[in-house]
């Protein structure tokens, strides 16, 4: 990993560093030998910028120097050569500032580096030296179209605005849904870009109080249009960094991030996500060293902070609904690919924050808000390039319905690195721990329940008419096997099983079960209870169970539940139909090994054939509840078979 010399300010270039990888760059210099970065504080007046200490200069500068340093320098490009070892970066800056003391302090420097190499996963060292014109205006010089008629303004809450949908919602929350005043941080960086959030300002300042908004644009962009690189990562430094300054002008001392939990978390979705390229924009982590590296600089409290943390996109998206602003969703940009969509008029909609966006918006029940033409590729039937953007699509979804059907253990086995921002949210951390397992579950499962909504609307011949690598088509030729997305972890033997073995205790059988439909639970010997997706399992198996009795039949001969039929009874696909079986055989081996210490073999409740479907074990008796609420009866109904007394309806 060779280091790479940035040489800041119109600093002069030393003869030891001809033999570095060079790259200058100077914000506001006129030197045509640096990369020049162009840097604007709009709307704001002199009068407001004049009492920030110079420190907050140094600060916008440091940032636009990493993020345009971070543009400038390839990761090495898709193709990710010599297995993707160009993708981490080494950067040593020579930055001028006005308040070298500070900038010179051990402890600024390392929380500096450590929190821009844990939000790129690059590595960062600054050498600061003194600024040759520390005098002149600082902030004030970077002025542009200041306006004074909203100078007195006092907002209540400064929050970092992108013009994307999750902080367009924050924005609505707290303008709308609590009534505050609020000065909206924006970053622009490309035309299209300023064009949405200026109109959804615009928007806004229609529907609340005159005087409950101010809009802080910073531009922040290259000066030439040659940089190799675009993936960003330091961007939200540089958004936090002009966030910070804007609090401080309103003598605030928070500044808010509205990004949904599953996108700060960012678990990668497949194994081979790199890690950059999962990226960490809005992290607990990050958000927390953000505000730890700010308060050493001013030498006060600072806090950043996400109140959207514990929400999917659904339900991000779902507090537009709430606040009469669906109009206004397909006016909000989340698209990563800003040149084609600059070109295109509309979103890619292959780019994971794509896929995200649409899913969320289809999850919350708001998609005629937003028509499919919004998109260059739409989410469910449009056809895929074979590559990266099928590959993309797969990911996504195979990573979701891994999500949707994981224990707590599982996840977290499976996501270790999920362990890393619990000591950085506020709480309890084993309530911590369960919420973002559930907030990742709930994620999961609206992703599969807006799949199976739109396959269930679609005939069979039109599904066979949609292209071979849409996404419906993908997951209905099995291009989601339950197999793929089970965590390692899922596989191993159980705690119960492994305990079971060593004193080779075995199940006594035939097992009993009864179908408690009142309260829509299964019962099982031992104080054993089954509800949710379980017990509609069950439930169904139980009907046709209790006919084969009514029957008289054979047990070899007890009639199976084709697996097709089964799944439309349910509501679901057969993939998740599958899922689900092998779920309620894992929480039945768990449950009898921990209440009774006995084994239980995967068959012993629910059978398969590969060709006729589904079926209770016909060995298993069906009682009523009330016989089981013992362990007395338990035992008894064990040993004799019990004379049904309750049907069990189809729920």
């Amino acid at each position: 990993m060779a280091e790479r010399l940035v040489v800041c300010g119109g600093l002069p270039a030393t003869r030891r560093d001809a033999a570095a990888d060079l790259l200058e760059l100077n914000v506001g210099g006129s030197d045509e030998s640096a990369k020049h970065v162009n840097l604007k504080l709009g709307d704001l007046s002199t009068r407001m910028v004049q009492h920030l200490p110079p420190v907050l200069t140094d600060l916008i500068e440091i940032a636009a120097y990493v993020y345009s340093a971070d543009q400038f320098t390839s990761r090495g490009g898709v193709a990710m050569r010599r297995m993707g070892e160009e993708w981490v970066r080494s950067f040593r800056f020579r930055v001028p500032v006005r308040e070298l003391g500070l900038w010179s302090r051990p402890d600024i420097q390392r929380a500096l580096s450590d929190t821009l190499g844990f939000l790129s996963d690059d590595e960062f060292k600054f050498e600061f030296v003194p600024h040759p014109e520390p005098a002149p205006a600082g902030l004030q010089a970077y002025l542009d179209y200041p306006n004074i008629a909203e100078a007195g303004f006092q907002p209540d809450d400064v929050v970092l605005f992108s013009g994307g949908l999750d902080s367009f919602a924050g924005a609505v929350e707290n303008l709308l849904g609590r009534g505050r005043k609020v000065a909206l941080v924006s970053h622009r960086s490309a035309n299209l870009i300023t064009s949405k959030q200026s109109h959804l300002v615009d928007a806004l300042r229609q529907r609340t109080e005159k005087g409950q908004l101010f809009h802080v644009p910073l531009t922040v962009n290259k000066g030439s249009d040659d940089a190799p690189e675009f993936t960003q990562r330091t961007r939200s430094f540089l958004f936090a960094c002009i966030g910070v300054v804007v609090a401080r002008m309103f003598m605030r001392s928070t500044v808010q991030f509205f990004e949904n939990g599953v996108v700060s978390t960012n678990l990668p979705v497949a194994s081979h996500v790199l890690g950059t390229r999962a990226t960490r924009t809005t992290h607990p982590r990050v958000l927390s060293e953000f505000g730890a590296l700010f308060s050493l600089i001013l030498d006060t409290p600072i806090t950043v902070e996400n109140p959207f943390f514990w929400k999917t996109k659904g339900e991000v998206i779902e507090v537009l609904d709430q606040h009469g602003c669906n109009d206004l969703i397909v006016d909000t940009f989340s698209c990563t690919r800003v040149r084609q969509s600059t070109r295109y008029g509309k979103h890619c909609g292959v780019c994971s924050q794509c896929l995200d966006r649409r899913f969320g918006v289809l999850a919350a029940g708001l998609g005629e808000h937003e028509p499919e033409s919004n998109y260059s590729v739409e989410l469910l039937r449009g056809e895929r390039a074979p590559g990266e953007s099928t590959v993309m699509a797969e990911s996504y979804v195979l990573h979701a319905v891994e999500l949707a059907g994981m224990t707590d253990q599982a996840f977290f086995g499976a996501f270790g690195q999920a362990f890393l921002l619990l000591p950085y949210l506020p709480g309890n951390v084993d309530e911590n721990a369960r919420r973002l397992w559930e907030l990742h579950r709930r994620h999961g499962e609206s992703v599969v329940r807006v799949l199976d909504e739109e396959i269930r609307r679609h005939s069979v011949a039109r599904l066979l008419d949609l292209p071979d690598n849409s996404l419906i088509r993908l997951s209905q030729l099995g291009a989601y096997p339950v197999e793929a997305a089970s965590d390692p972890t899922e596989k191993e033997p159980s705690v119960s099983r492994e305990a079971g073995k060593l004193s080779d205790r075995e199940v006594e059988r035939p097992i009993v079960m009864a179908i408690d439909v009142a309260r829509q639970r299964v019962l099982f010997p031992g104080g054993i209870v089954l509800g949710g997706a379980d017990y509609r399992l069950l439930a169904n198996l139980a009907v046709v169970h209790q006919g084969n009795e009514q029957a008289q039949l054979d047990l070899d001969d007890y009639e199976h539940v084709a697996t097709e039929a089964l799944a439309k009874r349910l509501g679901i696909r057969q993939p998740t139909l599958r899922q689900n079986i092998r779920r309620l055989r894992r929480r039945l081996e768990t449950q009898f090994g921990e209440k009774h210490g006995v084994n239980i073999a995967e068959d012993d409740v629910v059978q398969n054939s590969r060709w006729d479907g589904y079926r209770l074990n016909p060995y298993v008796q069906l009682a009523n509840p009330a016989r089981l609420q013992s362990t007395a009866a338990s035992r008894e109904a064990s040993r004799t078979k019990p004379q049904v007394s309750q049907t069990p309806d189809s729920p």
